[in-house]
């Protein structure tokens, strides 16, 4: 069955205790400058809503992190849903403009040209070795047929997390926005550690 981001939007959140218990790490860079944009978008009052939801020590998180940083698994799934839930009344679709606003902000004019003239098929095939530097676990595969991308990600359990799973479809939509390709992403349930992700344009 096909999985849309509204489709993973509605399942059930996992017990807190399921989502800290998840292992590994990951680079800083997935969540970035979430809590600069954070207080440039919502003010300070934002920022001190979304520590309020999460828990210590992510309620003391740095507002910046980089790819020197590492984080455990679970710290970019708990800050994602904070900000959706506390400043986004629940929403899923309206981050996805946001997220790619400050993509675009964190590449610049120069990399964003490189992405445009590369296209979608050069651009995705980067995804499986990118994701060896910011996750320690799991790994990603891509196939590129024509103008049809399966991107497949197994072998960690943060895989099945349904937020994981709708931050996962953004970003490969996103690097087709980014590409300036109009184009569709829908995601496949593979299995209790594993995903798929299907891009079409």
């Amino acid at each position: 069955m096909a999985l849309t981001v509204d489709a993973l939007a509605v399942q059930p959140r996992w017990d807190p205790a399921r989502v800290l218990a998840l292992p590994g790490r990951s680079r800083g860079d997935l969540v970035g400058a979430w809590g600069k944009n954070v207080v440039a978008r919502f003010g300070d009052d934002g920022l001190a809503r979304v520590r309020q939801r999460l828990p210590t020590p992510l309620d003391r998180l740095e507002l910046i992190q980089s790819s020197r940083d590492w984080l455990p698994v679970y710290a970019q799934l708990l800050v994602t849903e904070a900000i959706v839930d506390e400043l986004l009344s629940g929403d899923w679709r309206a981050l996805y403009p946001l997220l790619v606003e400050d993509t675009r902000a964190g590449l610049g004019r120069v990399q964003l040209a490189l992405l445009r003239a590369m296209g979608p098929s050069r651009a995705l095939r980067l995804g499986p070795s990118t994701f060896k530097k910011v996750h320690e676990r799991g790994a990603h595969d891509i196939e590129v047929d024509g103008r049809r991308a399966r991107l497949s990600f197994r072998g960690s359990p943060l895989f099945a997390h349904p937020s994981w799973r709708i931050l996962q479809l953004f970003a490969t939509r996103a690097l087709l926005d980014l590409t300036a390709t109009p184009g569709d992403v829908i995601g496949e349930d593979s299995g209790d550690d594993s995903f798929v992700a299907i891009a079409t344009w």
